[in-house]
């Protein structure tokens, strides 16, 4: 056998087949989450409150692939106050914030999260006009005054349920975002497609540099007998 691979191309192939390996094996290792998950009690927490009205805001997420809106509150509870959201709505363009006339002391249970983070592509938020797109009560807290913004907990509850209201009656519905990390709910045999895909895409790199260099006549199996 005879191999004189290509500098520059043999370690750009190497690199490129790293990461396509580490890319199957994240997805691997998500699909095994998953999997582990399935059937298993969540911790479940339960928390009591009384909401404050004028603490009304609106925050985007991106949940079972479409755009919503929540409307979350501030709620007074033991520990301190809670931006819990209450409703979401399946909609592109933000609903307009319903403000509660009165305090309502509510019993829900959950599960908790920590503060979602903002990234290069998020969205600026607009506190004039009660708008955030990621629900992170530091950035809600901004909009309190003083005594309350000191007392806003540093967590999210994300409660079991949440009232729908983009249908004709508003209604109870599963809160799609409860699950950590699940927000798109990818189900695992997805993670299980994308961990075959990634690594497929690794045996093909590896078989378009050996069929490069067999083309070029830098790869042989058997030695040429001269006459």
């Amino acid at each position: 056998m005879m191999f004189r691979p290509l500098p520059v191309m043999t370690v750009l192939s190497v690199i490129a087949f790293a990461i396509l390996i580490m890319f199957g094996n994240w997805q691997w290792g998500r699909y095994s989450e998953k999997m582990a998950q399935k059937g298993v009690e969540p911790d479940w927490a339960e928390i009591t409150g009384t909401s404050l009205p004028g603490t009304e805001r609106m925050v985007y997420a991106y949940a079972d692939g479409d755009a919503t809106w929540r409307q979350v509150t501030g709620f007074e509870t033991a520990e301190g106050i809670l931006f819990l959201p209450v409703s979401i709505t399946y909609s592109i363009e933000p609903p307009p914030v319903s403000p509660a006339a009165e305090p309502r002391t509510l019993t829900l249970r959950g599960l908790w999260h920590p503060p979602q983070q903002r990234n290069a592509f998020t969205t600026p938020d607009d506190p004039e006009k009660n708008l955030y797109y990621t629900l992170d009560p530091e950035r809600l807290a901004a909009s309190l005054p003083a005594e309350l913004a000191a007392r806003v907990i540093p967590r999210v509850f994300e409660p079991e349920t949440l009232i729908r209201t983009d249908n004709l009656t508003s209604q109870p519905a599963a809160n799609p975002l409860l699950m950590p990390g699940d927000s798109e709910r990818l189900p695992p045999e997805r993670h299980f497609g994308y961990a075959i895909t990634w690594w497929g895409l690794a045996m093909a790199l590896v078989g378009v540099y050996l069929a490069f260099h067999y083309q070029r006549g830098r790869l042989r199996f058997r030695r040429e007998t001269r006459k």
